[in-house]
């Protein structure tokens, strides 16, 4: 819900050729995609500032890239999430719970947390019943449905799925609707909000680099 408001207030454009959303679900199906594939995504979601021979161009990024940027024309879908965030004027709890959960895609991007993929696999791997044979006893595939569950309900912490996000008891009476923001950011203000939070994030990944890859790095701030 949240990114589907970016686009609409940014007036962002997504679309990629079919082709290239076929050959992105056949990547996203191999084992640990989000660290071993890339995927063509667009070079500009909204129109550049300068003028470039294609504005429609496409090019393979990795998942990390997707979501924190990459070079000076593609800004990343978080900062763009913050942006937006900022310029609705969020209120400091929210973006707080807002940063956390971005913190967790951008973690599990880089490879400093598993996926819900690789958590499964390991747990199944480890599991004293099972042979290596790709059979799944029943016994195991009821200790791994209960396992997430648990994770799921708060009862069973998983530091290496989900960090130090604690999940608490899921809670209904402070639910509240907020309707969607009508106004269209304008182009300036967009850009602006842009700079600020690629300039963020691209010195996050230059820290990350710099640490080698998956295991470094700090939260954002």
């Amino acid at each position: 819900v949240l990114v589907s408001r970016v686009i609409l207030a940014f007036d962002l454009n997504l679309y990629l050729p079919l082709t290239k959303v076929d050959e992105n679900m056949r990547r996203a199906h191999l084992r640990d995609a989000v660290l071993q594939q890339r995927f063509w995504f667009r070079k500009h979601m909204a129109p550049p500032e300068e003028h470039v021979d294609d504005p429609d161009a496409c090019e393979e990024m990795s998942v990390l890239e997707i979501l924190t940027g990459k070079g000076d024309h593609f800004p990343g879908l978080i900062p763009l999430i913050f942006a937006y965030l900022e310029a609705i004027q969020c209120d400091p709890e929210t973006l707080e719970l807002m940063r956390s959960y971005m913190d967790l895609l951008r973690r599990r991007a880089s490879g400093q947390l598993a996926t819900a993929a690789r958590w499964m696999r390991a747990r199944v791997a480890a599991h004293p019943s099972y042979r290596g044979d790709s059979r799944v006893p029943d016994d195991v595939a009821y200790d791994l449905v209960k396992a997430c569950a648990d994770v799921a309900e708060g009862r069973l912490r998983a530091s290496e799925l989900l960090g130090e996000q604690p999940i608490p008891p899921l809670r209904t009476d402070d639910a509240y609707y907020v309707p969607l923001m009508r106004r269209t950011i304008a182009r300036g203000e967009r850009a602006s909000l842009l700079r600020a939070y690629a300039a963020r994030y691209s010195a996050e990944r230059d820290g990350y680099e710099g640490e080698g890859g998956p295991g470094g790095g700090e939260s954002l701030p």
